[in-house]
């Protein structure tokens, strides 16, 4: 075995923390949006006050009333990007049955519409 090792770089490394989206905040959005160039939605509020969301998970974070305001607005894409605004469209819908129901009730959903996940 050979051990190959490199001088540290002088670049620094940042990483963007997502930041946190208060409780009901949402209420006050004016549109969501997909950002291709980064791959994250943006929620834009009231007074410039703008929310990004990373990941589908960051979704389980959100409190019932937010969801619901996601839930109600149509997600701004392009035809190149509709597949992936539709898995958030998605996301935000299975996040809120969760949310309402529990998984118990997540599962029920998924019987019903014949999906067979784990059988």
């Amino acid at each position: 075995m050979k051990i190959v090792s490199w001088p540290p770089t002088d670049k620094e490394m940042t990483i963007p923390l997502v930041k946190k989206i208060p409780n009901g905040v949402l209420k006050t959005m004016h549109f969501l949006a997909y950002d291709e160039t980064l791959g994250q939605v943006v929620i834009v509020c009231d007074d410039d006050v703008s929310f990004r969301l990373t990941d589908l998970i960051d979704l389980l974070n959100l409190d019932r009333e937010n969801l619901e305001v996601l839930a109600q607005n149509h997600i701004r894409d392009t035809k190149k990007f509709e597949s992936v605004a539709k898995d958030w469209t998605e996301a935000v819908a299975g996040v809120l049955q969760i949310n309402k129901k529990g998984f118990r009730g997540y599962k029920d959903k998924l019987e019903s519409s014949g999906g067979s996940e784990g059988s």
